[in-house]
């Protein structure tokens, strides 16, 4: 299978980058490559869970970096050998593969413990026990296995071995055996004869040719008759190896990783280890394989495709490790870096979606109504409802064609829900702040800006001071020179910018703040992108 792709927007994510991630990567599916996925770097605003509810659509799944893991690793897969498996089947399958210790499973593909040749070494010396196969509850089944043998006759009576192993040579004339017990005899018709009177539950008979076997078994016995090809002498030396691989496995102390470790984790542990080969399990605690040392110089970078940005600090931690594929975007093209080269699609577009709607167009694929919703509820919020000063005439067109789709009336529609996105309630000043920031590195200056729209805009003033307080805060944890929340009102016709920092005399220099205030009303003003950042950008 194609390794994931995943199709993510900034953090702090808002209703384009959550809606873009979702209908970019139905658009890549469309296309042919089913293994997209639209995930997200941070929680859901109530605006984008209000269009997700009103779509039926579900939220992407939440992603913290994009930091290598264990899954990025070509780590080994393993044949399966369980618990009631044979110590012979895992010898063969360690040898056939190359691996000094593979890990054992329980039923449910759990694991149960690891297994190393030198554990299995101490079972090669032979029988030197014939109560060994009862005293390891053996699966009698274990036993034909092992000696690559077939039964021709009869039947033992138990599932697992309840006797003790002989020999014919080691047996007197008037030893009588229980049917519990298994006897091995050697190809001489006398000692098979010998050996089916003793009373055994099972006689194994060496040095058969496998494709020809003409044993004479009385007719009413109904004694288990095994024969192999195996020596006499071999016979006694494999028939060890049919004990449970379970009576011999190590289960105490044993490192394993699971699928979503990163790597920077795992190469700690390694270091501080004797041990070469390691499980690797899944959040359900299934095995996936095994990985060594060596796998760590074989990292596949995670493939990702960016929308709605292009910056690093924007972007997920971890991005400079990853492998970027794509990039749809409508913002200034910025500092991310990348390895290959890229699809890249940026225009000067007021939304993300209206660029990827036009892209379902160049394609001849008609989106389902959901997905035309999320895209509309993506321009109407990045747009205001086409206020704002970055609104072109590529997103009225985009959004009037979707709304036809969604079978949502366009006004109406964006009214609910700008109001459903903006209301405060219950909401904290930690939250607030980061329904919408953006970090930026202008010049020498680290810079955020944040932004609400609201339709409730006196109540933003209540809680001013706490505001404040938490903007004071984030300077400090973040290193920021300024800190800007744009508390903006459709409906009032502007944006309260409150401002904070070290550096607040460029807010009174850029916006016409005055020095004695904490913030000031700009009338007409509403995006971010097209009337804040471009201001901010002449400090470089």
């Amino acid at each position: 299978m194609d390794k994931k792709i995943y199709v993510f927007g900034h953090k702090n994510p808002d209703s384009d980058s959550i809606c873009a991630s979702i209908s970019y990567a139905h658009l890549k599916r469309a296309l042919g490559n089913t293994n997209v996925e639209a995930v997200c770097l941070g929680k859901i605003s109530k605006e984008t869970q209000f269009a997700l509810d009103y779509f039926g659509v579900k939220p992407p799944r939440e992603i913290k970096n994009i930091k290598p893991q264990v899954s990025d690793l070509n780590f080994y897969p393993i044949p399966s050998v369980y618990v009631v498996d044979s110590v012979k089947k895992a010898w063969d399958v360690m040898t056939e593969n190359g691996r000094q210790m593979i890990p054992v499973l329980y039923h449910d593909h759990k694991l149960a413990g690891v297994i190393s040749i030198s554990d299995i070494a101490k079972t090669y010396i032979g029988l030197t026990d014939g109560s060994v196969l009862r005293n390891n509850r053996t699966p009698f089944i274990n036993i034909p296995s092992v000696l690559e043998g077939k039964v021709i006759s009869g039947s033992y009576a138990h599932a697992y071995v309840r006797g003790d192993v002989h020999t014919t040579a080691s047996l007197s004339d008037d030893t009588k055996l229980t049917s519990d017990d298994i006897i091995i005899t050697g190809a001489n018709a006398d000692r098979i004869e010998k050996a089916l009177r003793c009373g055994a539950g099972c006689v194994i008979i060496t040095d058969q040719d496998m494709h020809n076997i003409s044993i004479q078994v009385p007719e009413n016995s109904d004694v288990a008759v095994v024969c192999t090809p195996f020596s006499f002498f071999k016979t006694i030396k494999m028939i060890s190896q049919s004990i449970s691989v379970k009576n011999i496995l190590k289960k105490d102390n044993i490192t394993f990783f699971e699928a979503d470790d990163y790597l920077d984790e795992v190469k700690q542990t390694m270091l501080n280890t004797s041990y070469r080969h390691f499980p690797i399990m899944d959040h359900d605690g299934l095995v996936k394989g095994l990985i060594s040392k060596r796998h760590l110089l074989d990292i596949q970078k995670k493939k990702v495709i960016l929308v709605d940005h292009n910056e690093r600090a924007q972007s997920a931690d971890g991005i400079e490790q990853a492998e970027i594929l794509e990039i749809i975007d409508h913002h200034r093209i910025a500092n991310i870096d990348t390895g290959n080269p890229v699809f890249l699609r940026a225009e000067p577009v007021g939304c993300t979606n209206t660029i990827i709607a036009k892209m379902f167009e160049e394609k001849n694929i008609m989106p389902p109504r959901q997905i035309a919703g999320l895209m509309l509820s993506a321009i109407l919020s990045d747009t205001l409802i086409f206020k704002s000063p970055t609104c072109t005439p590529d997103d009225i067109k985009m959004a009037e064609r979707l709304a036809e789709i969604a079978e949502v009336d366009l006004y109406a529609y964006g009214a609910e829900m700008l109001a459903a996105g903006t209301s405060l309630e219950g909401t904290t000043p930690a939250e607030l702040l980061n329904i919408d920031r953006k970090p930026f590195t202008i010049g020498k200056y680290n810079i955020s800006v944040a932004q609400i729209n609201t339709g409730d805009f006196k109540s933003i003033f209540k809680i001013k001071d706490d505001i404040l307080a938490e903007m004071n805060r984030l300077e400090k944890t973040e290193n920021l020179d300024l800190c800007l929340l744009m508390v903006t009102d459709i409906v009032v016709g502007g944006t309260e910018l409150i401002v904070t920092g070290k550096e607040r005399h460029l807010a009174e220099s850029l916006f016409g703040l005055n020095p004695t205030d904490d913030s000031i009303f700009l009338q007409d003003v509403f995006s971010r992108k097209k009337q804040i950042v471009p201001k901010l950008m002449s400090l470089a």
